[in-house]
């Protein structure tokens, strides 16, 4: 089996992620301006709100599964950064990339916790 270059990797996992920020931008107006909450089963090109936000949801989970292969990717960049350099202080470095990965896990579990409110 051929496995594909590391920078073929990453055009692709670039190329997805940036489609599915458009897709994002794009269906997030729509939920927005086109399609309000309280539009009483109002469709855009056969499609309700519901159905809107469902795909909505799923292009952001795609997206999240790029971003996590993306930093995988770039895992030797990320530990060059973290890694002491000479007249560095290593545990600034660390305390940095423990609040980004403490902010990130947060974020992410928002997902799974549904800390939605409701009116």
């Amino acid at each position: 089996m051929k496995t594909i270059r590391k920078h073929t990797q990453n055009v692709w996992i670039d190329t997805i992620s940036l489609a599915c920020m458009i897709v994002l931008t794009i269906t997030g107006f729509l939920l927005k301006y086109k399609l309000p909450p309280g539009s009483r089963r109002a469709e855009l090109w056969g499609f309700t709100r519901h159905e809107w936000g469902d795909f909505h949801y799923w292009i952001a989970i795609v997206l999240i599964v790029c971003i996590g292969y993306h930093l995988v990717l770039h895992l030797p960049w990320i530990k060059g950064v973290i890694s002491p350099t000479k007249g560095e202080r290593k545990y600034v470095k660390v305390a940095a990339f423990s609040m980004l990965f403490i902010a990130l896990v947060a974020f992410g579990m928002t997902i799974f916790t549904g800390a939605v409110t409701h009116h």
